[in-house]
């Protein structure tokens, strides 16, 4: 048996080293916060828009609609701004380095996946909301039965929307929890 310990020091000069491609990171970054800003400016332009169509058509719609679709707008705003929240960390980050990028990956990542949970729930609670609504109209008679009907279609093509957007949002949620899952793995095997 010798004494002689081995060189670490030569075999651990010889590892091979993965280079950084600066340029296509620099544009994955560039790219992700560019998506991350058009989420937010859309969220809120859809907002607003919703809520000018409620005000433009206010003294047409009846009270009772109108006091319902406030509340609703209520829940979207915090929805609105709650994601806008969430997308902070993509959308407002500047990035140092690459240990701080994959932070603010991971982090994003994360707040992805609770974005498409919630676009998840929100789909089957719009849909539960919109029956509600109608039926609240027609319980206190702002709607009849027979107008009811004649918007069965566009009910219908609305339950239809709002319920195409939950599978969306169930695989968005799935793919986001898998990148998320490889880039820990990828931190682990460093």
């Amino acid at each position: 048996m010798t004494d002689e310990s081995p060189d670490f020091t030569a075999l651990w000069q010889q590892q091979p080293v993965n280079n950084i491609d600066m340029a296509d990171l620099t544009k994955r970054l560039k790219r992700q916060q560019g998506l991350q800003r058009l989420y937010i400016g859309t969220d809120f332009l859809g907002f607003f828009v919703s809520l000018g169509f409620i005000l433009y058509s206010w003294e047409k719609l009846p009270t009772l609609l109108v006091a319902m679709l406030l509340g609703v707008m209520l829940y979207a705003l915090a929805i609105t701004v709650y994601f806008s929240w969430l997308r902070r960390h993509a959308a407002l980050a500047t990035f140092e380095d690459t240990a701080q990028f994959r932070e603010t990956l991971k982090k994003q990542l994360s707040n992805n996946q609770k974005i498409a949970r919630l676009t998840f729930h929100s789909g089957w609670t719009s849909i539960v909301l919109l029956l509600l609504i109608f039926g609240v109209l027609v319980i206190f008679d702002e709607m009849s039965i027979d107008k009811l009907i004649s918007k069965l279609p566009v009910l219908t093509g609305m339950i239809l929307l709002l319920g195409g957007f939950m599978p969306w949002a169930h695989r968005r949620e799935r793919k986001f929890k898998a990148e998320y899952q490889q880039l820990i793995n990828q931190e682990m095997n460093e």
